[in-house]
């Protein structure tokens, strides 16, 4: 599976935790079958793996899903624009994606 395959499942499946949690797996796999875009892989995962990590148990409101859905998407769509470009754009996006979820995602 591609990253485009992931991203896609992902963006077309449900907002609950099992989605983010078989979208984790599988950027996962693509950073062993993958290497050179590893960090791309890494970035996005982390981030479904920490909301599975945080909500697993939990009832979560489904607009709040919604919205942490939406912010990977977008992660996603950034990453996927870049597995286009030459190697330093796509660290660049990593780049970009690690800070704005650091920085900018408190709820997961």
């Amino acid at each position: 599976m591609s990253f485009a395959d992931i991203a896609r499942a992902f963006e077309d499946g449900a907002a609950g935790t099992d989605q983010f949690k078989a979208f984790y797996k599988g950027a996962f796999k693509l950073m062993k079958d993958d290497g050179a875009n590893a960090a791309l892989y890494f970035t996005v995962g982390i981030a479904a793996q920490a909301y599975v990590h945080r909500y697993e148990d939990q009832a979560v409101e489904p607009a709040f899903a919604e919205r942490a859905k939406a912010t990977l998407v977008d992660f996603n769509r950034r990453l996927l624009a870049a597995l286009s470009q030459d190697a330093a754009q796509r660290l660049l996006a990593a780049s970009r994606v690690a800070f704005d979820y650091e920085w900018g995602v408190s709820e997961f």
